[in-house]
């Protein structure tokens, strides 16, 4: 016996409470309305597909790939859900229209929309199925970056820790002590820290009792004579020359950055985050202030003449470096850092890429506000920075005399060799700007 049930007519009776019911589980997670072209996630969360591409660009130049409400990383491209939007269009055919209708009038969503879409456009190249760990792909990619920047921190600090238990005492204080008080062991370390050619020579000088008064009356005849002799004529020219230059200033004179540090802390750090920020009023600063100790080996040295080294500078020098100077400030340091490669080849090359990355940031900036027509708010900007740069350093420029020599050493070394990541990040940013929808 055939049995009959009535199902459409059920159906039909309770539609209209059927779809009151399910209202609450047809609903976005994001804007709580009925869901309008659902998209659902590989962990079966689904979403209104504009919610979700809004969710994905939030954080543009970089995209997020989470569920908004679980924060599983979806996998692939989410496509829209077709059984899931022809359930939500029939049970609730108002609502749907009305909503769509408000998408289609806001540009910001189009816009959104579209880049979204576009993206899913790309071309995937698929690789043979590999098995996945479903808890890999739980991991943030932000995680990953702050766990290589503790990592490196970390090294930083053994490095730095390092260095302060087994630096040479001894040779630091031959940067403050005169010549003329020096002793036999002094002269000897500092004929030690000429080069490697001179062990050789150091044996003879601590041999002959030579002290910081004795060093300063040799002259050439008596270094290429006995006890000293020294046969090799551009050695005795080498010693000779350093000897000229520690008479001049009483003291060694730092031949390394590491040596210029320790004497100029202060100065150290005020180069290092001012020409960072500040290249052109940095190098005003250094003509006005600091000319013949700073500024003119610098211009010599970026800037060079066919004449022979003087106490000024010629007009093609000048114009040089006044063209570079008020149009790439950055690359003047780039041609600097790149006669330091011989001395020290890491620290240059880190300082080359930084300022070619803070060039690129000046020309992506300055090529914004020319499209834009806001060229008018480039002295506000400016000045908005200096604001910015003098309110994050006044603490540490307060108390600069009280904090230890590790603590100045780690910021130090910050700025020069980490401060290169954070300007990466900020061109990168500045590339892809123009991609990122911008809301009226």
């Amino acid at each position: 016996m055939d049995v009959q049930i009535a199902i459409e007519s059920d159906f039909s009776d309770s539609e209209e409470s059927t779809a009151d019911l399910l209202e609450p589980e047809f609903t976005c997670h994001c804007c709580y309305e009925v869901l309008v072209d659902p998209t659902t996630l590989t962990c079966g969360h689904s979403f209104c597909r504009h919610c979700l591409a809004t969710w994905w660009a939030s954080t543009r130049p970089s995209v997020r790939t989470d569920c908004p409400e679980c924060r599983a990383i979806w996998q692939g491209y989410p496509e829209v859900n077709i059984l899931l939007r022809d359930a939500v269009e029939k049970l609730f055919p108002a609502d749907v229209s009305r909503r769509k209708q408000a998408v289609l009038n806001d540009p910001w969503l189009c816009r959104v929309l579209q880049v979204f879409q576009q993206h899913g456009k790309r071309p995937v190249h698929h690789a043979a199925p590999q098995p996945v760990n479903q808890n890999l792909l739980q991991i943030n990619l932000r995680e990953i970056r702050e766990g290589i920047a503790v990592v490196l921190i970390c090294l930083t600090m053994m490095v730095l820790v390092y260095r302060a238990f087994t630096a040479d005492p001894s040779h630091k204080m031959l940067l403050s002590k005169p010549l003329n008080r020096w002793s036999v062991n002094d002269v000897t370390l500092w004929v030690e820290h000429l080069g490697v050619w001179t062990n050789q020579y150091k044996e003879t000088f601590s041999r002959e009792q030579i002290d910081g008064r004795s060093l300063s009356a040799l002259s050439d005849e008596d270094l290429s004579a006995a006890p000293f002799m020294i046969e090799n004529r551009s050695h005795r020219q080498i010693i000779l020359e350093e000897l000229h230059r520690l008479k001049e200033t009483g003291v060694t004179r730092p031949q390394t950055l590491w040596e210029y540090k320790e004497v100029n802390p202060g100065m150290t750090l005020f180069l290092l985050v001012s020409l960072s920020n500040f290249p052109r009023l940095t190098l005003l600063y250094l003509y006005l202030f600091d000319y013949d100790v700073t500024f003119l080996p610098f211009i010599q040295t970026v800037c060079p003449s066919d004449k022979p080294q003087q106490d000024w500078l010629g007009w093609q020098q000048w114009a040089e470096f006044l063209l570079m100077y008020f149009l790439l400030p950055y690359q003047l340091l780039t041609a600097f850092s790149w006669h330091w490669l011989s001395v020290h080849y890491w620290t240059a090359g880190v300082v080359i890429v930084h300022a070619t990355l803070l060039t690129v940031l000046d020309i992506c900036i300055y090529w914004t506000l020319w499209r834009k027509g806001q060229m008018r708010m480039l002295p506000k900007m400016l000045w908005l920075q200096v604001i910015a740069v003098l309110l994050n350093s006044s603490l540490c420029v307060l108390l600069w005399a009280l904090l230890p020599l590790f603590i100045i050493n780690i910021e130090i070394y910050t700025q020069l060799y980490f401060s290169l990541f954070f300007t990466a990040v900020r061109v990168k940013q500045t590339l892809l700007q123009a991609e990122r929808p911008q809301r009226p």
